[in-house]
């Protein structure tokens, strides 16, 4: 019975010998190849646990320029063998790093002063040593405090990346000048294809939650030094870009508002909001982001199905709410809506990993806000 969906080619030598180094992990049942021998597909039975044995697959399968992919197909397991071990790259010079954030530092010390009511690039044309060091005083409490969530939640992700000895770059920072954060965030490259589904989870959500152990304390700290204004004020408030659960959770439990007022944004509180909104979005169960990775790591490739229905969801909210979200469905689109599988695409999420899903889930709920007035 053929079952699988693509033609046979002759047999390469490599066939019988990968078949011989799987024979006391997996039994194979049946063995096809296309692509001239650039994939080998093994259809069988894996004898262990496969997250107990997949990276002596992996070891055995590269001595013949080999990579694996253990996936399941229906009721049967199939070992494909990839021509072409994947190369990590070199690494990267951190001296990129550090220019990239010196460069997103300036500009978010900029829009920090922005927010005060300052001009940097006015100050720095000035000539006046005075002048600069004020609009640079003015920025730093935004910037010092965006930049650390940022940055915290991007080593959350390098952090989970080294523990799995996955290469991984520093974070890269992404300097936005004239405009009113700074930045466009930071990401990391990963230059290896994850091994299975719970280290995919574990880089996955390492970054939000890190990120959101950073943010709320900063956003407390942010409502202590904030202003309350009136509702009808001019200033940037709560009440005009808009509360996710959280955020109005903690602002009733900690500031007594009187009616008809709302607060003001501190520089320190719109850097702990944009920072608890940003996780929010990155928890999204879209394609390549952080919920992406992780409701893949969860439901494999369902997974699909559910950034198509989020995808669209977005859309709707772009013309019925803000046309904000138009923006985020679209830049979601540009990674792709379809996740990549892991090289062990068959071992699932253990108990313990399972319940800080649950986590990042609520995580997820009550940081989002569903009214947002940025667009």
């Amino acid at each position: 019975m053929n079952l699988f969906p693509f033609p046979l080619d002759p047999y390469p030598p490599e066939a019988g010998l990968l078949q011989q180094e799987v024979a006391d992990l997996f039994e194979v049942y049946e063995t096809q190849v296309r692509g001239r021998g650039q994939v080998i597909a093994f259809r069988g039975r894996i004898l262990y646990p496969p997250e107990t044995i997949f990276e002596e697959l992996q070891s055995r399968f590269e001595r013949h320029d080999y990579l694996p992919v253990l996936q399941k197909q229906g009721q049967h397991e199939v070992l494909l063998a990839l021509k072409g071990v994947a190369q990590q790259k070199t690494s990267s010079n951190p001296l990129v790093n550090l220019i990239l954030f010196l460069a997103t530092l300036f500009t978010t010390i900029g829009a920090g002063a922005n927010l005060n009511g300052v001009s940097l690039l006015a100050a720095i044309s000035s000539n006046q040593i005075g002048a600069i060091l004020q609009a640079v005083w003015a920025g730093l409490p935004f910037a010092g405090a965006l930049l650390l969530i940022l940055g915290i939640h991007e080593l959350g992700h390098y952090a989970a990346a080294r523990y799995h000895r996955i290469n991984v770059s520093l974070p890269y920072f992404i300097p936005m000048p004239f405009s009113f954060i700074g930045t466009m965030g930071a990401f990391i490259s990963l230059r290896a294809p994850m091994r299975d589904r719970r280290v995919l989870f574990d880089v996955g959500v390492a970054g939000p939650i890190a990120g959101f152990l950073v943010a709320v304390p900063l956003f407390m700290l942010g409502l202590w030094l904030s202003p309350l204004v009136p509702v009808m004020g001019q200033q940037a408030t709560l009440h005009g870009f808009g509360q996710s659960l959280l955020t109005y959770l903690l602002t009733r439990l900690l500031l007594d508002i009187p009616a008809g007022h709302t607060v003001a944004f501190h520089p320190v509180l719109f850097a702990a909001w944009l920072g608890l909104f940003v996780t929010s979005i990155n928890l999204l169960p879209l394609g390549q982001l952080d919920g992406g990775h992780t409701i893949y790591a969860i439901f494999g490739r369902t997974a699909h199905l559910i950034s198509r229905f989020t995808f669209v969801m977005l859309l709707f909210a772009g013309f019925l709410f803000s046309p904000t979200w138009l923006f985020w469905a679209f830049f979601a689109l540009l990674g792709g809506l379809d996740h990549q599988p892991p090289l062990n695409d068959i071992t699932p999420l253990d108990p313990p990993r399972q319940r800080i899903a649950l986590f990042t889930f609520i995580m997820f709920l009550i940081t989002f806000v569903p009214r947002l007035s940025l667009g």
